[in-house]
């Protein structure tokens, strides 16, 4: 068998419901950041406009010519933003799920795997990988194999 198929499948998603969840908030977040922000420029704008009107400049004034270009300028680069930042959470989201959904899954099939078992469950050691978070989990169930010595 070559390494390809000798490989595991990667999952794009381990646990969709809490991945796309966390995903879902944290761009919610931001995306009210974005509108947030997004309405505060407007206003701005709106009120530089007030301001020339107020002065008693024309329609045609270089002035409002120079808002008009700056309004634009401000909206492009808030779509940027916003495309760039939404792609950012997208696979940020997806980085930073794994690592904590990844420890779970390996947990939940290590003992799924023990209970199916028609044998005497026999425990063993578990491991995630580096970056994961709750290494902990996995030294505190390992404790308990070498305590058990492996047997339930």
């Amino acid at each position: 068998m070559d390494q390809q198929t000798n490989r595991k499948k990667r999952s794009l998603l381990i646990n969709p419901r809490f991945q796309i969840t966390l995903i879902a908030y944290v761009g919610g977040l931001a995306l009210a950041i974005i509108v947030s922000m997004t309405a505060l420029i407007e206003h701005a704008f709106r009120r530089f406009i007030e301001i020339g009107k107020d002065a008693g400049l024309s329609g045609d004034h270089i002035y409002f010519q120079f808002i008009s270009m700056q309004q634009t300028a401000f909206r492009n680069v808030t779509i940027a933003i916003a495309i760039v930042v939404g792609g950012l959470l997208v696979f940020g989201g997806l980085a930073i799920s794994h690592k904590i959904a990844g420890p779970i899954y390996r947990m939940k099939k290590s003992l799924d795997d023990m209970t199916a078992s028609t044998e005497p469950a026999v425990l063993k050691p578990i491991t995630f990988r580096k970056k994961d978070f709750f290494p902990e989990l996995a030294d505190s169930f390992n404790a308990l194999v070498k305590k058990t010595g492996g047997k339930v």
